[in-house]
């Protein structure tokens, strides 16, 4: 994780803080990392670091915690809940905060996962998750600083690796996440405008060329740049191959369906869109090359 700290101290609402100290100070405790993801992430990111207003606030906080084994996943949450920090749901990775009204997901990766980077939701193990894509993001995170007062830090992932989980997410659990669509194309759209402009400009001045200055594409090609720098093969693999079918019309443009469900100038919104999916693979498939 980088040690780069973002100060957005003041700007998180004071439930929000207090639910995340209770984590931080838990995983502490348990000597475990754990890093911000989902929408609250996107928010924080585009929202609190870079004054981009999301397309929809999230009032739920999700979490990824490394643990080794469902033992220790349980231990951890066991605590939170005894210490009447949160109270649990029925569903094993739903808790809401004890002072308000948050939801928090927390879900466990690591060690916790099989080779394939799966994890399966006991008792039962009907439940099924891939965690590819989130020890690439805490490697990558920023630290983002919440509250000085009282201090609580947090991981947060980079807009590169957020992307590389949406990606991952939205196949995963197709068709039940098109949200996660939605906000890949939210992050595709808003990748110039969150400072890169400088790094466009001084070293891809050739693909700025290549793109006839067109800022947006050529944001999005280095995105899929920084996307490939940062997985391993294993990861790299898994999102060539979703981006690749998700680009090919023999098989029907899901995701691009999902990224422009409910609006209004569909023909537009697809080709635009496709249009992007597709850089962001060729700058994926760049990058790779070069490996």
């Amino acid at each position: 994780m980088s040690d780069i700290s973002i100060d957005i101290s003041g700007s998180i609402e004071p439930e929000r803080v207090a639910v995340l100290r209770s984590i931080q100070k838990v995983a502490q405790e348990f000597g475990v990392s754990f890093i911000a993801i989902g929408a609250f992430a996107r928010d924080l990111i585009f929202e609190h670091i870079h004054g981009i207003p999301a397309p929809r606030l999230t009032e739920d906080i999700d979490i990824g915690v490394e643990v080794a084994s469902w033992e220790e996943f349980q231990r951890l949450t066991s605590v939170l809940i005894e210490r009447r920090l949160f109270a649990p749901t029925r569903l094993p990775h739903r808790f809401t905060g004890i002072a308000g009204e948050s939801i928090v997901d927390i879900v466990p990766y690591g060690e916790i996962s099989d080779e394939m980077k799966l994890i399966s939701w006991p008792p039962d193990h009907d439940v099924i998750m891939s965690m590819l894509g989130f020890e690439e993001a805490y490697q990558s995170a920023l630290k983002v600083l919440i509250s000085s007062e009282p201090f609580v830090a947090i991981p947060v992932p980079s807009i590169p690796a957020l992307a590389l989980l949406k990606i991952i997410s939205w196949d995963d659990a197709y068709p039940n996440r098109e949200r996660d669509a939605q906000d890949l194309l939210f992050i595709l759209e808003n990748y110039g405008k969150a400072g890169i402009e400088d790094e466009l400009y001084e070293t891809h001045t050739d693909m700025l060329a290549e793109e006839e200055f067109d800022n947006l594409l050529a944001s999005v090609r280095l995105l899929g740049r920084d996307i490939a720098r940062l997985s391993n093969s294993q990861t790299f693999q898994r999102v060539d191959e979703i981006l690749n079918r998700e680009t090919d019309e023999n098989h029907g443009f899901r995701m691009l369906a999902d990224m422009i469900k409910g609006t209004m100038i569909r023909g537009t919104k697809f080709e635009s869109a496709l249009q992007l999916l597709k850089k962001l693979l060729q700058g994926i498939q760049e990058e790779q090359s070069t490996v």
